[in-house]
């Protein structure tokens, strides 16, 4: 552990964070609490993400920092002090979503340094995602829409165009900062470019979910400047196994050619999404050249949708695969990470885990809605769980579930002692429902 004061050469930090890598170590950073010593955390702050940054080699733990201090990204590694005694707080900090698990500011610091430093996180999803077109071109073997809406099929009627913007006002009225258009695939609509608009007229980050196979030159023109942020499956680097999984003809050829034309069209991100196979495992290490040879911003795995009892990855698959994308991260400057729900003990080094992997934290209801074609909000795409109607985010987000999702109220037992548990959350809640009968069983693959 490393005390630090406002007297420390705070060099200390990334130092400590050097030494601590090579022997493959734990870091614990604190702050020493006589007021006559106190330091300041914005004059902290920098040193400590240059300690954060080297994650990929050892645990790096922020103990009894205040949520506020530190950004989206960091907060997982609060360690929050239990029972701690002479921390302060003030009014405006029971305004903060982490109110209950913060520790608060160390007794005498707002009277050194003053309470400008408090900023109340708001308890609201970061992100809306708003399946606008029931229909898909495609048909994709592990689509999760075929344990949801499209269980009996895609004849499910689209919103209209006067509706979607009605969901748009909601999301913007509701404080929420960014809107996803998903599907089905959603460059279906002739209205979309209409709907992209709309959105960036109430100042929402757009993002969109799209096959690729209908982006043509003249199509991406009209995208740039209305999408912030696009993603694209690709599943392999072979045109004919694409086909296969995706049943469109040269699906592999067009989504290559999109993800390039997009680029260089000017749109800011752009990323590739892979779910996770055996055989893409097996072929890992050309789809990777394959990949990242493409103009791309970042390339996420993701678990395959839970849809019975019987897991589709053994933990010896997911091991190969951590392996695999924590050597590739040391080869390239591009982000490449897990994004959905898997358990980080089903490696045997958890920190591995945790350096490449965003855990349950944009999953399952943690930090996102979505609105489903049939007209309601649930907690994910795959979770068919009504919460309120497309018009009533807060409500959706303010649902008992919700809480208690959020809350890790549904966390199992084993997992509350663990250090990893607020990004981890027990991996997926959904798999550990339909494996175990409780939103609170064991991940499967644990």
């Amino acid at each position: 552990m490393i005390f630090i004061t406002d007297k420390s050469n705070h060099a200390k930090i990334p130092a400590a964070a050097d030494i601590a890598a090579k022997r493959g170590g734990k870091l614990e950073i604190t702050v020493n609490k006589r007021a006559a010593v106190l330091p300041q955390f914005s004059a902290i702050i920098p040193s400590v993400y240059h300690a954060l940054d080297k994650e990929d080699h050892l645990e790096v733990w922020l103990k009894g920092f205040p949520f506020c201090v530190v950004n989206e990204r960091s907060r997982d590694h609060i360690l929050p002090e239990k029972g701690a005694r002479r921390r302060k707080k003030t009014v405006d900090c029971r305004q903060c979503k982490y109110f209950k698990d913060c520790a608060g500011f160390p007794a005498g610091y707002f009277k050194k340094y003053g309470n400008q430093e408090i900023k109340p996180i708001k308890d609201l999803p970061v992100e809306v995602m708003v399946e606008v077109e029931p229909k898909c071109n495609f048909n994709c073997q592990f689509c999760f829409n075929k344990i949801s809406f499209a269980k009996q099929g895609r004849n499910v009627r689209p919103f209209s165009t006067q509706y979607v913007k009605k969901i748009i006002d909601s999301v913007a009225k509701a404080g929420v900062k960014i809107i996803r258009f998903t599907g089905g695939e959603p460059m279906l609509r002739a209205d979309i470019f209409e709907l992209l608009r709309y959105a960036k007229k109430k100042k929402l980050e757009t993002r969109l979910n799209t096959n690729g196979s209908l982006l043509d030159e003249r199509t991406i023109k009209k995208l740039t400047g209305l999408v912030d942020n696009i993603l694209i499956p690709i599943e392999s680097c072979d045109n004919k196994i694409e086909e296969k999984l995706c049943g469109f003809p040269d699906a592999l050829e067009k989504k290559t050619k999109a993800a390039t034309s997009l680029k260089k069209a000017g749109v800011p991100k752009v990323r590739a999404g892979s779910v996770v196979s055996r055989d893409a495992i097996l072929n890992f290490d050309k789809m990777a050249e394959f990949i990242l040879a493409l103009p791309i911003d970042e390339w996420e795995f993701y678990r395959p949708a839970f849809i019975s009892k019987q897991a589709e990855l053994s933990r010896a698959d997911l091991s190969a695969l951590v392996d695999k994308i924590f050597q590739l991260r040391n080869r390239t400057d591009k982000i490449i990470s897990i994004a959905n729900s898997v358990p980080f003990c089903v490696i045997e080094d958890r920190n591995k885990m945790n350096a490449i992997s965003s855990g349950a934290l944009f999953d399952e209801g943690h930090s996102r809605l979505v609105v489903d074609p049939r007209g309601f909000v649930k907690p994910h795409y795959f979770i068919d769980k009504k919460l309120a109607g497309p018009l009533e985010i807060l409500k959706a987000w303010r649902h008992p579930f919700m809480k208690k999702m959020r809350s890790l109220g549904f966390l199992p037992k084993g997992c509350d002692n663990c250090d990893f548990r607020y990004k981890c959350r027990g991996g997926s809640r959904h798999a550990a429902k339909l494996a175990g009968g409780r939103w609170s069983a064991r991940d499967p693959l644990i």
